[in-house]
This record gives C-alpha cells, sequence and structure tokens, in this order.
C-alpha cells in the first residue's frame, strides 16, 4: 500500500502545493497525530512520490537579474561621466 492511498486527498494536494505546514496540520486533524508522526508521514510521502512534487525555486534566478542590472547601470553611469 503506498503512502498515497494512505493520506487523504486534501493532504496530498497542500504537499504537491508545496505547503508543507498546511499538510501536517491536515493529517493532524485527520488522524489526531502528534507533530513528530504527522511530520514524519508527511516527509516520507515526500521522499517517496518526488517525481509527483513540483520542486520550490530558490530565488537565484531573481539575485541574478538583480546583479545583472546593478552592473548595467554602473557601466552606464561611468560611460556618461568618463565617456
Amino acid at each position: 500500500m503506498s503512502n498515497e492511498s494512505r493520506l487523504p486527498a486534501d493532504v496530498i494536494e497542500a504537499i504537491r502545493s508545496n505547503r508543507k505546514i498546511d499538510a501536517i496540520k491536515l493529517l493532524r486533524e485527520h488522524r489526531s497525530l502528534e507533530l513528530k508522526e504527522a511530520k514524519e508521514a508527511v516527509d516520507a510521502y515526500i521522499r517517496e512520490n518526488q517525481h509527483l512534487i513540483p520542486q520550490q525555486s530558490s530565488g537565484a534566478g531573481l539575485g541574478r537579474v538583480v546583479i545583472i542590472i546593478i552592473a548595467l547601470l554602473i557601466s552606464y553611469v561611468l560611460y556618461q561621466r568618463f565617456g
């Protein structure tokens, strides 16, 4: 029996929507579990079903864009001043 069939649908939906804390809360409500037990069950589902869960962006792409914009602005200012 897979974890998916053991977890309620709303818990699985929360996991797949990258709302792990909500999934843990929902599972605790459904099963009257302690926090540790619910977290372990959600973590086990995530480990066993990684291919079904979208990965969160680290935000590194935005940081690169900001650095490029700053570099362009500095280049423009230097060009205007010395060019």
